[in-house]
């Protein structure tokens, strides 16, 4: 995964989880036990039914419990990471599904914020790749 800028604005236990395994995860695990910590089972206890790997899925949970191997780790909590990462998040889901006004409403209502929300996230996607300039695209007159 690459190493974007908004990650220096989360703290390291997050950005572990998410360097670990993905955003959506992070996410839930935010939700669930944000504000505690969180002892992480070694590696060879855990199980597909394990409640964690229902909530993450086993392989995400896999990832964790092998770096964290019986570790207490403290989950943050708070709503400006989660308001970061759903942001990630959209921006994701944008990129894949494209930005159509049929896809914005369903990403509305799929992370619960209004359309105009879902506009601004994808502006300030756009906005991040480089604009070409017109003079990029001309030649050079007084080239040979």
């Amino acid at each position: 995964m690459k190493q974007d800028e908004y990650l220096d604005k989360l703290p390291e236990n997050l950005r572990l989880i998410i360097q670990l395994t993905d955003y959506r995860t992070a996410m839930i695990l935010i939700k669930h036990y944000g504000g505690s910590d969180y002892s992480f089972p070694p590696l060879k206890s855990i199980s597909e039914s394990h409640e964690l790997a229902e909530l993450l899925g086993f392989n995400n949970l896999k990832k964790l419990c092998q770096f964290w191997n019986g570790d207490i780790v403290y989950i943050p909590k708070s709503d400006r990471y989660l308001g970061i990462l759903r942001d990630k998040r959209i921006e994701q889901d944008l990129a894949e599904l494209g930005a159509s006004s049929d896809i914005q409403r369903q990403l509305a209502k799929k992370y619960n914020v209004t359309t105009r929300w879902i506009r601004s996230v994808r502006k300030n996607q756009v906005s991040k790749t480089p604009a070409v300039s017109k003079y990029d695209r001309q030649l050079d007159m007084f080239a040979c």
